[in-house]
């Protein structure tokens, strides 16, 4: 385990309680001192994976680091939207499930994996990059139907009544998705490519739960992104549809979680 890893987690521990203190009391201090931690945190977390790939523990050498990274490139992605889109309360949604990975990542097992090849650590990283982009896309799904709620009861929360319009909500989730459904695509076609070229026969894989799911995910991302170009869906419609497929992706992180092997691609 790396040095850094206390480090990192009290960092994000630090951005969670004032990112969840924004949410139950916004106010503009808050939420820039919020994303100062998280900031400090996600750059501890990346020297922190640095650290380990010296030792060679590299992001896909086993699902454990896997999980680590996955959790480093949520962070990111949340810090790169949030560029265009001021959204602090999503951070209190976002950074817990963080913290969850992070700390899933440090339970794991950590079986030797096999050697990960160029187009090997390729699949996988553009496959967590596109799940990580997900995750903001669900947030911000979570947090359309939530406040589309309140408002049909006629009482909005603090939080929401001060916070992003459902339709900034909803352009979180169309961006999110936009993003993250290329790299995910290409992730599946290079799986697909290596599964069915391996010299042992391992075309059978793609009949496994893992890639059987992550196909479910990637053909719901891929009708939400038609319904949204070619028949303007947004709203509700699309923040169901998107956190199905980011449930299906939770499931696929889960089998590797319960089996706790490397990540092989």
């Amino acid at each position: 385990m790396s040095p850094l890893f206390p480090l990192t987690l009290a960092l994000y521990a630090v951005a969670c309680a004032l990112y969840l203190s924004h949410f139950a009391s916004p106010g503009e201090s808050m939420a820039k001192m919020a994303r100062a931690a998280l900031i400090a945190a996600f750059a501890a977390h990346a020297v922190d994976i640095g650290v380990l790939c010296v030792h060679g523990l590299h992001p896909f050498v086993n699902a454990r680091e896997s999980f680590a990274f996955a959790a480093w490139l949520t962070v990111g992605a949340y810090l790169l939207l949030s560029l265009r889109f001021r959204v602090p309360i999503l951070g209190a949604l976002i950074v817990p499930v963080t913290i969850v990975l992070l700390v899933a990542a440090r339970v794991l097992p950590s079986p030797a994996g096999p050697a990960v090849g160029l187009l090997q650590g390729l699949h996988i990283g553009l496959a967590t990059a596109g799940v990580a982009l997900f995750a903001v896309a669900a947030g911000g799904a979570a947090l359309f139907l939530m406040a589309e709620w309140q408002l049909k009861q006629h009482k909005p929360g603090k939080a929401l009544r001060k916070g992003p319009s459902l339709d900034t909500l909803d352009k979180i989730n169309r961006a999110s998705i936009l993003l993250g459904f290329p790299l995910f695509t290409v992730a599946m076609v290079l799986g697909a490519l290596l599964a069915v070229h391996r010299p042992d026969g391992g075309a059978h894989r793609l009949l496994q739960p893992a890639y059987l799911l992550s196909t479910v995910t990637w053909g719901l991302y891929a009708a939400l992104v038609v319904a949204r170009v070619t028949g303007g869906w947004r709203g509700r419609r699309a923040a169901l549809v998107t956190l199905a497929g980011f449930g299906a992706a939770v499931c696929v992180l889960l089998i590797y979680y319960s089996h706790g092997f490397g990540v092989r691609a």
